[in-house]
């Protein structure tokens, strides 16, 4: 896990844990459509797995020239990291320089550019309660 732009924290109040992508394997990542997709994450070293809503690409809304991979970790609700928000987004500590194990199940939508910051984070906090419901067991995925 490695620092990125810190919009995520800062700008957005949603954190995502931003991946090196020598790490995954650059001609790996380069040939992974971008989009938005959901999966499992594990911090290596821990126990717990997390549901994962996950961005692939170079964020439009910022017009990024990088293309990034970045899991926000979806909590348990029991846990106090969630936020009491209406998609109850997870609120970590730091967790710099781990590694980061991640599944990817399924996509959600293609990445997208939005007119506002506003309407893209309402489309974050969307993803992740696609996230949740996709992966609560209830639906075939």
């Amino acid at each position: 896990v490695v620092r990125g732009f810190g919009r995520g924290s800062r700008e957005l109040g949603i954190p995502t844990a931003n991946l090196c992508r020598e790490d995954i394997g650059e001609e790996f990542f380069d040939g992974l459509e971008t989009g938005i997709y959901y999966g499992w994450a594990g911090i290596e070293g821990t126990t717990k797995v997390y549901k994962a809503a996950v961005s692939i690409g170079y964020n439009p809304t910022y017009e990024n020239k990088t293309k990034t991979c970045e899991p926000h970790l979806i909590a348990d609700p029991s846990e106090e990291c969630r936020n009491k928000s209406s998609c109850g987004e997870t609120q970590m500590e730091d967790f710099y320089g781990a590694t980061l194990r991640l599944s990817i199940i399924s996509k959600i939508r293609p990445e997208l550019p939005f007119e506002s910051v506003e309407k893209l984070i309402t489309a974050i906090k969307n993803d992740i309660k696609v996230t949740e419901d996709k992966l609560s067991g209830d639906d075939e995925v």
